[in-house]
């Protein structure tokens, strides 16, 4: 799967909270000639309006992220993401 293929998919929580679209990747690696190199890991999900403005460099989005590792599946045009005591909000 490419992460761009994961683009705008909307992110929910276990519970079924919606969170917000993804909007942003995260990955640990020496980019390449301005691109990410094909071993980079993902980190972190950006995602919801924070995560927006974050992305257009208006606003640090700290609140409006996901760990790569609380992914609990990617189904039906949508991320699900194990919820983290109240750190995940609503974008």
């Amino acid at each position: 799967m490419r992460l761009s293929s994961c683009q705008g998919l909307l992110v929910y929580d276990e519970a079924g909270r919606k969170l917000g679209h993804v909007f942003d990747f995260r990955c640990r690696g020496a980019p390449v000639n301005r691109r990410v190199r094909d071993d980079a890991d993902v980190t972190t999900l950006v995602y919801g309006t924070v995560g927006l403005l974050e992305r257009l460099g208006l606003r640090e989005a700290r609140n409006c992220e996901a760990q790569w590792q609380d992914v609990v599946a990617i189904r039906d045009g949508r991320i699900v993401v194990r919820a983290q005591g109240g750190r995940q909000r609503r974008g």
